[in-house]
């Protein structure tokens, strides 16, 4: 357990520098089974390959990079093949791991949304830490749904249809009072003069 939390102190301080050792490290990360697609709720295996005989004796560190942000811890894994506890004394449930010879299996029991992102296996040697490369897991994008969602109805036809309706009746009250006013004018023609020269009365009409 000590070697656990000096591990986790030397990584956080050695962060930034450590990146480019990983190019002279012999490690890399392939998904098991790599054809298949990544789906919700799958069991997902990754493999740790390591070449030198010297870092697959050292344990390795499984961790998750989510996009830009900072690396995520997972666990650890001894060359005894022993996963390490963490905080509350138990092993990660979501995650098994286990050694089979130079490679070191991460298994993730459950996909899900957060266990996205690009995966690493580290390994602390003679005071340095080898980075492998890194593996992107992320799941498929969603297709567009295609149609109406019925959920959507009350929350928004019906509202929509109201407001409508009130303004289909507005416009009919005010055509409607258009037309009585237009009736009440008074509109009286000029007086025509008669052949014996009297002008004759108008016409009024409503």
């Amino acid at each position: 357990m000590a070697r656990f939390v000096s591990l986790l102190f030397f990584l956080s301080l050695n962060l930034c520098c450590c990146r480019s050792q990983s190019q002279g490290s012999k490690m890399s990360v392939r998904l098991r089974n790599g054809g298949s697609p990544l789906a919700l709720g799958a069991r997902v295996e990754l493999e740790c390959l390591i070449s030198d005989h010297n870092l697959s004796n050292s344990g390795v560190s499984w961790m998750r990079q989510h996009r830009d942000s900072a690396f995520q811890f997972i666990l650890f894994i001894s060359s005894l093949n022993r996963v390490a506890s963490t905080e509350n004394g138990k092993p990660p449930a979501r995650f098994e791991a286990k050694r089979e010879s130079s490679i070191y299996r991460l298994t993730v029991k459950s996909f899900q949304e957060q266990d996205q992102g690009s995966y690493y296996c580290i390994v602390k040697h003679n005071q340095r830490l080898h980075f492998s490369s890194g593996i992107p897991l992320h799941l498929p994008a969603k297709a567009p749904k295609k149609g109406l969602d019925l959920s959507c109805d009350f929350s928004i036809w019906v509202p929509l249809a109201s407001v409508c309706l009130l303004l289909l009746i507005a416009l009919l009250a005010t055509i409607t009072m258009c037309q009585k006013t237009r009736r009440r004018r008074c509109k009286c023609k000029r007086p025509m003069n008669r052949s014996n020269g009297k002008p004759s009365m108008p016409n009024r009409y409503v």
